[in-house]
C-alpha cells in the first residue's frame, strides 16, 4: 500500500470509528459487535504504524491512554466558569424570575422568559476547549479561572469526541460522571487490594479525572453529558453564535456534534411547569445510574439571558433549584464553640459519626446562641441533621421524647474560650448581631484562624500547610504570624514529628511559591474583615497598587463599584491599626505583588459607557468585556458624566435620558471603530 492509498483508508476508518463511537457512547444504540469495533480499531493502528507520518494525537487509537503524567499544570480559562445560585423551594425559585422579569422591565422588555429545565448531575465539571473543530485542551473548573490540565485523561473517555464534524472554536462545559455499578465493582477490588473505598460515584468521577496516569483511566468508563458552548468574542465568529438562539438548539448542536447530552430535559413554558419537572424527579432521582441532586433552570432565550448579566458570582438567568436535604438522626455527644478569624463565636455539635450525603459527619453547625435556643438542643439528645446543597452539615431537629434524664441545657459562654475577654454583640447596620463576638485583637484564637486564612487556597495559596500543621507550627512556636510563615527554615521543620528532609522541603518550597502573587490574593489573605475574595478583586483592579489601597481615603474606596460603605470602613480601620501596618510593611519585604495587567491600547481610557438594547453580535457581557479591556469604563445609568450610550435594537427610557443630556449615542460598529 502506497502513502495515498493509506491516507485515504486511515480517513474511511476512522470516519467509521467515530460513527460507531457515537452510536454506542452516545445514542447507545450499537450497530456492530464490540468485537467487529476492535478489529477495525487495530487495522487502523497498524496503518498508523506502517506511516507513522499519518498518525494523530487526535487519532481514535490514541485514546488508550499515554505515559504517566509527573504532575497537572495549571491553565486559565478563556471564559470564566461561573456556577449557579441554589434555591431550595418553589417560593424561592418565584423570588428568582421575580428578580429577573424587574430587571427586564426596566430594561422596556416585552419579553417573558421561557425554560428549559435538565437534571443536575452530581458529578465533575469539565471544560473542553475546541480550536477549528479538534479538542486542544480539557480541564477541570478549579476556582472558576484556573483549573487543572487533564487532556490526556479527557481523550480516554469515549463519550467525547476528539474532533467535531466543524470547523468551529468552542468551549463545551460537560458534567463528568461514574455509573454506580462501576462504583460498585471497584470497590470490591479496592476491598481486596486493602485501599480506601470511594464514598460515592462523584468521588470516583473526581478522583479518576485527577490520575496521572491515563491508562487507569481508560479503564473506568468515564462518562460526560455536555450541556452549555461558550464562544469568546475576540476570538470566533459571532455570525455562528447568533444561529443558536435558545437553549434548546444549544443541546441539539452538542448532539449532532457526537456529545452525550442527557435526554431528561424538559421545555418548561412557566415555573409551574418547571415544578412539575422537578416533583417528577424527586420521585425517581435514585432509579438512574448517577447521582442527582437537583435540576437546574435555564432561561431558554439567548437575548434575555445576555441581556440579564451577571452578577458578581453567578449568571441571572439560570439557577439551580436543589432537591430537599438528605437527613439522618445521630446522637449530640457535646456541644463546643469556636473562635473565627472575625472574632464569631460559633457553637458546634459533636456527634456519633454518621455516614449522610456520601460522607461520615461528626460535626455539625449550630449558628448561633439564638437557634439553639429555638431548637431547645442538649447534649444528649437524638438529633435530626440535614446536609443541603453541599454546606456544612446541620442540626434541624430534636427528638426530645428520647432525650436522657440528666440532659442539660446549653449555655453560651459569656467570655472568650481563648482569651477570656468579654464576649459582646456587635452592631450590624442598625441592629445587635445573632453572634457573640471576642472583641480583643489580640484573641490568640482569632490570630490562629487569621493564619489559617492567610495560607489558604484563596489566598496566598501555601500547599502543604493546611490547618493541623498551621496549628501544630503555632503550638510549638515556629509560626507565630504570617510573617514567621517566610522566615521558617528547613532545620526549624526538619525532624519534627511526622517530617523528614523531603517533606520539610515541599513546605518550603510552596513557601517560595507563593512569594510571587497578585494583588488580590494579597489583600483577601489579610483577612480584612467583608472583603471577600471578588471583593479583594474589585478592589485591585480599580486601584492597581497595595500602597494606592492603603493610602485611599474613606470617599474614593466607597466608590469602587461592589465596595461600598461598609466595606471602606473596614479597609480603613485595618490600615489604620499599628499592628496591621507593620505587619504588611514586614510581609512585603517577603512577598512580590505582581503587576495588575493594563487594559490593551487603552483607547477607551477616561470615557464611561451605558449599554441599552439588544447589539447584532455581542452580548451585553461581551462589549462591556471589549470596554473594559480596552481601557473605558461602564456604568448601569445615564448621566452628565455618561460619555456614550452604546444602543442596540428596542432601547429603553436610557435613549431618552441620553437625549434629553445630549450624551453621545453610538451604534456596535461605531464602538468598534474607536479600538
Amino acid at each position: 500500500m502506497n502513502k495515498q492509498e493509506a491516507v485515504k483508508k486511515i480517513g474511511e476508518l476512522r470516519v467509521i470509528l467515530e460513527r460507531h463511537r457515537v452510536l454506542y457512547h452516545v445514542h447507545d444504540s450499537p450497530e456492530i459487535d464490540d468485537e467487529i469495533y476492535d478489529s477495525l480499531m487495530k487495522e487502523l493502528a497498524k496503518f498508523e504504524k506502517e506511516f507513522p507520518e499519518l498518525d494523530s494525537p487526535l487519532s481514535p487509537t490514541h485514546r488508550v491512554g499515554g505515559d504517566p503524567l509527573p504532575k497537572f499544570q495549571k491553565v486559565t480559562h478563556e471564559v470564566k466558569q461561573w456556577s449557579f445560585d441554589n434555591v431550595f423551594s418553589f417560593e424561592e425559585l418565584k423570588d428568582w424570575e421575580d428578580r429577573n422579569i424587574k430587571i427586564l422591565e426596566k430594561m422596556d422588555s416585552a419579553s417573558l422568559p421561557t425554560y428549559v429545565a435538565e437534571l443536575k448531575i452530581d458529578g465533575l465539571k469539565v471544560v473542553l476547549t475546541y480550536e477549528n473543530g479538534k479538542l486542544i485542551r480539557a480541564a477541570t473548573r478549579g476556582n472558576g479561572e484556573v483549573g487543572e490540565d487533564i487532556t490526556e485523561n479527557i481523550k480516554t473517555v469515549r463519550a467525547i469526541p476528539l474532533i467535531i464534524p466543524e470547523d468551529v472554536s468552542i468551549t463545551v462545559i460537560g458534567e463528568a460522571w461514574i455509573k454506580k455499578k462501576d462504583l460498585v465493582k471497584l470497590n470490591k477490588e479496592r476491598v481486596k487490594e486493602g485501599l480506601p473505598l470511594y464514598a460515592n460515584t462523584r468521588n470516583l468521577a473526581a478522583g479518576t479525572l485527577r490520575q496521572l496516569d491515563p491508562r487507569i483511566v481508560a479503564t473506568r468508563n468515564i462518562q460526560i453529558f455536555a450541556y452549555d458552548i461558550e464562544v469568546s468574542p475576540m476570538e470566533f465568529s459571532n455570525k455562528w453564535k447568533r444561529n443558536i438562539g435558545t437553549q434548546e438548539e444549544e443541546l441539539e448542536t452538542l448532539e449532532k456534534y457526537g456529545f452525550l447530552v442527557s435526554k431528561d430535559r424538559k421545555f418548561c413554558k412557566n415555573l409551574e411547569d418547571v415544578q412539575k419537572f422537578y416533583n417528577t424527579w424527586i420521585n425517581k432521582k435514585n432509579t438512574q445510574d448517577y447521582g442527582i441532586d437537583g435540576i437546574v433552570i435555564k432561561i431558554n432565550e439567548r437575548k434575555i439571558w445576555d441581556a440579564l448579566g451577571y452578577t458578581a458570582k453567578t449568571p441571572r438567568a439560570g439557577v439551580a433549584y436543589k432537591f430537599p436535604a438528605e437527613v439522618t438522626t445521630t446522637k449530640l455527644l457535646r456541644i463546643v464553640v469556636q473562635v473565627g478569624r472575625t472574632g464569631a463565636i460559633t457553637p458546634v455539635a459533636e456527634l456519633e459519626p454518621v455516614l449522610i450525603a456520601g460522607s461520615t459527619v461528626s460535626r455539625a453547625t449550630l449558628h448561633n446562641e439564638d437557634e439553639i435556643k429555638r431548637l431547645d438542643v442538649r447534649v444528649g439528645d437524638t438529633v435530626s441533621l440535614r446536609k443541603a446543597g453541599d454546606v456544612i452539615p446541620e442540626i434541624f431537629g430534636v427528638f426530645k421524647e428520647l432525650r436522657p434524664k440528666n440532659a442539660k441545657a446549653f449555655v453560651m459562654p459569656t467570655h472568650c474560650p481563648s482569651c477570656n475577654s468579654k464576649l459582646e454583640r456587635i452592631k450590624v447596620g442598625k441592629e445587635l448581631s445573632a453572634a457573640l463576638y471576642c472583641v480583643n485583637k489580640s484573641c490568640p484564637a482569632k490570630h490562629l484562624e487569621g493564619l489559617i486564612h492567610f495560607v489558604s487556597k484563596k489566598g496566598m495559596n501555601i500547599e502543604g500547610l493546611g490547618e493541623k500543621i498551621i496549628e501544630s507550627f503555632h503550638d510549638i512556636g515556629i509560626i507565630t504570624d504570617a510573617v514567621s510563615i517566610y522566615r521558617l527554615k528547613k532545620s526549624d521543620i526538619e525532624g519534627l514529628e511526622g517530617f523528614g528532609e523531603k517533606s520539610a522541603e515541599n513546605i518550603l518550597s510552596s513557601i517560595n511559591g507563593s512569594k510571587n502573587t497578585q494583588l488580590y490574593r494579597f489583600l483577601y489573605a489579610l483577612g480584612i474583615r467583608h472583603v471577600g475574595e471578588q471583593t479583594a478583586k474589585d478592589i485591585a483592579k480599580h486601584f492597581g497598587a497595595f500602597d494606592a489601597i492603603r493610602k485611599a481615603p474613606l470617599e474614593e474606596l466607597s466608590g469602587v463599584e461592589g465596595v461600598g460603605e461598609k466595606v471602606a470602613q473596614s479597609l480603613i480601620e485595618f490600615f489604620s491599626d499599628s499592628r496591621n501596618s507593620s505587619l504588611t510593611k514586614e510581609l512585603l519585604k517577603y512577598i512580590n505583588i505582581e503587576k495588575v495587567k493594563k487594559s490593551p491600547g487603552g483607547k477607551l481610557k477616561g470615557r464611561t459607557f451605558v449599554i441599552t438594547g439588544t447589539l447584532p453580535t455581542l452580548s451585553r457581557e461581551e462589549a462591556k468585556e471589549l470596554i473594559e479591556k480596552n481601557g473605558g469604563k461602564t456604568s448601569s445609568s445615564v448621566s452628565s458624566k455618561t460619555s456614550y450610550l452604546l444602543a442596540g435594537e428596542n432601547a429603553g427610557s436610557k435613549l431618552t435620558d441620553a437625549k434629553k443630556l445630549k450624551v453621545k449615542i453610538v451604534n456596535e460598529a461605531e464602538l468598534k471603530a474607536m479600538l
